[in-house]
């Protein structure tokens, strides 16, 4: 089965978590989509740039959209969604090597 290569970020956890899980994604299949919904679209955005920043992905798309959902009391809403597709970048191999050297090299 294939690993699904979207992140929905939301506001609970920092963006750097999301950083971490993209990272990932990218390694094993060599694309990621980073989803946010409301708030949640600034932790998308700094993720997204974090990435491309540190040399591990390249922007491919960055979408924006409005999305209509009911609230509780069944009105409806419109919020804003971002979605960013990025590609692994042609020194992610390096980047993500010297990552885990300095974090190996703090533990000693």
């Amino acid at each position: 089965m294939e690993r699904n290569k979207e992140v929905r970020v939301g506001l609970s956890k920092p963006y750097t978590s999301y950083v971490g899980a993209s990272k990932e994604i990218l390694k094993e299949t060599g694309n990621v989509e980073l989803h946010g919904l409301g708030e949640a679209t600034a932790n998308a955005v700094r993720a997204g740039e974090m990435l491309c920043s540190l040399g591990y992905a390249t922007l491919e798309k960055f979408e924006t959209l409005s999305v209509s959902e009911p609230d509780r009391s069944g009105v409806s809403r419109t919020r804003a969604k971002v979605i960013i597709k990025l590609t692994k970048a042609a020194g992610f191999d390096k980047a993500y090597d010297d990552f885990k050297n300095s974090r190996t090299n703090k533990k000693e």
